[in-house]
């Protein structure tokens, strides 16, 4: 602690206060440059945070995008996979109908036939709801990866001004000691 106050006598003689002010000017000194490191180092981790953030919803967006394509694939693959198991009844259906002689029955063959194409369909659209959620989850990450990005600008600018205060202040502490210890000395004098 001894080699503290020198120090702080050096940087205030430095500055150019008067030797008896050079100590506490020093201190003011050091107080604002640390406060404006602090501010800055502050507005960089804030940003790196943020970046950071936007980083992980642009990643999930991609993510939610790849699950969006494999639905629409999957419920593509399931609905030709009805259609064929459809066929095949129909097939299976026909065949009886033929082996036991009663010939065709329109109505339950039309019916077979829209019934599977229902089903085909009902897949369809199961897989194109849970697409387009996926889509929409996707386009909801990456409106938050814009306001994490606009919030780490925002936390620079924050710290830029902060730092601008910390000088500010110091330079008001500076000039308050400095003024008080001179106007101290003329009045003694």
């Amino acid at each position: 602690m001894a080699f503290v106050m020198p120090l702080f006598a050096a940087l205030g003689t430095a500055a150019g206060a008067p030797a008896a002010a050079a100590g506490i000017a020093g201190l003011s000194i050091a107080s604002g440059a640390l406060g404006v490191v602090g501010a800055i180092q502050q507005g960089q981790q804030a940003s790196a945070a943020a970046k950071s953030e936007a980083n992980m919803a642009e990643y999930n967006a991609k993510v939610a995008e790849i699950q969006a394509r494999q639905a629409y694939a999957a419920a593509g693959v399931q609905e030709d996979e009805t259609r064929r198991r459809g066929r095949v009844a129909l097939g299976n259906q026909i065949a009886a109908s033929a082996e036991a002689g009663a010939g065709l029955n329109g109505d339950l063959l039309r019916e077979s036939v829209y019934g599977i194409e229902e089903d085909s369909m009902a897949i369809r659209y199961e897989g194109d709801l849970k697409a387009q959620g996926l889509k929409d989850a996707a386009a909801l990450q990456r409106s938050a990866a814009a306001v994490a990005r606009d919030r780490g600008k925002r936390a620079v600018t924050a710290s830029y001004l902060n730092a601008g205060s910390s000088v500010l202040n110091a330079a008001t502490s500076y000039y308050g000691t400095t003024s008080k210890i001179a106007s101290a000395g003329k009045v003694i004098s």
